[in-house]
């Protein structure tokens, strides 16, 4: 189950707030990345705290999740794959999220 809002773990912003400089959860704005590195100066990639750990909600949306460790306890609930949401999907700068791509499948041709 999706979780409720809740403030930055890293540095405490609450839910569309800007992140804070040096903030470990902050995404890169032009990128999608980790913004601790991102190389962009300034505030150009500065995103806001969402209340969601960045890609929780685009793996909700697409079904990307991934069964827990067999030595979780039982119950424990699908958590998002996100590494499946890097695979198949971009960053979008002007949404501020990930996208999933059109598929890349060619059409298939009718042979009569």
């Amino acid at each position: 189950m999706f979780t409720s809002p809740s403030d930055c773990p890293d540095c405490g912003v609450r839910p569309g707030q800007l992140h804070h400089d040096g903030c470990d959860v902050a995404r890169c704005a032009t990128t999608g990345q980790q913004r601790a590195g991102c190389g962009h100066s300034g505030s150009t990639c500065i995103t806001r705290w969402t209340g969601h750990w960045p890609g929780d909600a685009e793996c909700w949306e697409y079904g990307f999740f991934i069964q827990p460790d067999p030595g979780a306890p039982p119950n424990t609930p699908p958590l998002p794959d996100i590494n499946r949401l890097y695979l198949e999907c971009d960053w979008d700068p002007a949404q501020q999220r990930m996208i999933r791509r059109a598929s890349s499948s060619p059409p298939e041709s009718s042979h009569q």
